[in-house]
């Protein structure tokens, strides 16, 4: 790096972003939990090299930091859908005939199970048996909470977080910092923190 090079790092905002950013990507085209690390590398990686274009001018650094994620993550997305798309990638018809060893040959769809196929298209994260496990695990979570704070669990499994705080008639700033602040410290607590937003 020569004299005039700027040394740029990252902010809090930028690193919890890029974090949330990157989870969130987790069940689309194919991305699962194991790609969570890489994602977070490349939006980094890229970040980095944009910030010198960086303009006080034209908007606050979160908001440019904001911007570039979105910007990478659709490009992410776009690369992965087109190479998931890609026919050159088919090797084999799910339909050609295969011997598997009884009596007579089966179709090459019959050998897949309905958890790798959800699995591999990005329908789920986890494993069927993964998933049971984690519900168990949050329906103990949830028996152990207050009758108040286990309804409002309930309300945020099935609805946005704004959409609770207007039906508990509470601004959302408030509702986050005593619900959701106790909700996370809950699950936190029991060990599923990794499983929360």
């Amino acid at each position: 790096m020569d004299a005039n090079q700027k040394r740029y790092e990252l902010s809090d905002y930028a690193r919890k972003c890029i974090h949330h950013k990157a989870r969130q990507l987790v069940g689309k085209a194919g991305y699962t939990r194991n790609d969570v690390e890489d994602i977070e590398h490349d939006l980094a990686l890229d970040l980095l090299q944009r910030l010198p274009k960086f303009d006080p001018a034209k908007a606050t650094q979160d908001t440019f930091v904001a911007r570039l994620v979105d910007r990478k993550i659709s490009k992410l997305l776009r690369h992965r859908q087109m190479e998931m798309r890609d026919y050159r990638r088919e090797e084999c018809s799910l339909n050609d005939e295969i011997d598997i060893g009884e009596d007579e040959p089966v179709q090459r769809i019959a050998t897949i199970s309905q958890d790798e196929h959800d699995l591999r298209t990005g329908k789920y994260a986890r494993p069927a048996e993964e998933r049971a496990d984690l519900q168990l695990d949050i329906a103990a979570a949830l028996a152990d909470l207050p009758a108040e704070l286990r309804h409002v669990a309930e309300m945020l499994a099935t609805m946005p977080v704004a959409q609770v705080a207007r039906k508990l008639g509470v601004p959302r700033s408030t509702f986050h910092d005593t619900h959701l602040t106790k909700l996370r410290e809950a699950f936190e607590a029991r060990g599923l923190g990794d499983y929360l937003p």
